[in-house]
């Protein structure tokens, strides 16, 4: 073969391989993007349809629930966003008279009666009444590795036996009245319960705005704590988990502390694949 003509075939070569490399990564990325989840692509106008309850499992565990476990770790940047005015919380006022110091672990105050009739949340028109709200600290939830001082958990259960729980992250700040009165009704024994049959409400321990949250599906988080917080908790559980939060003065926590003396946070446990959604609250 002439030296000429070797040249015209080499830089023909030279030519192919790179229209084929210049259009192998567009392949590539094409492919990458058609695997994407419509969900991510754009924001949902409903509260997401995956969320919402069914009845849940306190033994013979399913393998989604095992492996949807609460609390998690929140990454904001990372949440699907969505627009949705659930839930529509309907809390007023209770009568506190069931305050229970739970095993020396934490403060649970129960709702019964009335006082559980007439206090409900409803997602997707489904209703969940409140049946009690508690306290831990530090925070069981963490926002980019971040954990609060303490977490209030309202939980509410439906007709059919399904979960959802609103979570108040709480940081150290502003001394908080609300909060105080409540703790000076707990009891200082352990598993003891007081009566002081006064009235609380509620909403003074809501953010002002609960319409910009966090949710996805989890778990319960008690009574497993610490080293054998990778036991199974019963779920499916719909988790409310407000972006804003309350505060409490360093007082305030202490004499919390001076009663409940251990944290008790469940650890943190894999997301294993679920999705976070953000409701921006508009």
């Amino acid at each position: 073969m002439k030296r000429k003509e070797m040249k015209t075939l080499v830089t023909t070569s030279a030519k192919r391989a790179i229209v084929i490399l210049s259009f192998a990564p567009i392949v590539f990325l094409t492919s990458c993007n058609s695997d994407n989840n419509s969900e991510d692509m754009h924001e949902l106008n409903s509260y997401p349809s995956d969320l919402i309850s069914t009845p849940i499992s306190t033994s013979n565990f399913p393998v989604a629930v095992a492996e949807s476990q609460t609390p998690i770790n929140i990454v904001p940047s990372s949440a699907i966003a969505f627009h949705s005015t659930d839930p529509t919380i309907h809390y007023g006022s209770v009568n506190l008279n069931s305050v229970v110091n739970n095993a020396g672990e934490n403060l649970k105050i129960n709702v019964t009666g009335a006082d559980n009739a007439n206090n409900y949340i409803t997602v997707g028109g489904k209703k969940f009444n409140l049946v009690n709200f508690h306290f831990h600290y530090n925070s069981e939830h963490t926002v980019d590795g971040k954990y609060s001082k303490m977490e209030i958990h309202f939980v509410n259960v439906s007709a059919d036996n399904s979960y959802a729980v609103l979570s108040v992250l709480v940081d150290i700040g502003t001394g908080n009245s609300s909060l105080q009165n409540l703790f000076a009704q707990s009891p200082t024994t352990s598993n003891e319960t007081n009566s002081p049959n006064i009235t609380f409400n509620l909403l003074d321990l809501l953010p002002t705005n609960t319409r910009q949250y966090y949710t996805y599906s989890g778990s319960l988080t008690t009574p497993n704590f610490g080293a054998s917080s990778n036991i199974t908790n019963g779920g499916p559980v719909d988790w409310f988990v407000f972006k804003n939060k309350q505060q409490l003065s360093d007082a305030q926590f202490n004499s919390y502390t001076s009663i409940y003396a251990e944290p008790n946070f469940r650890a943190i446990q894999p997301l294993n694949g679920r999705k976070v959604y953000v409701n921006s609250g508009n």
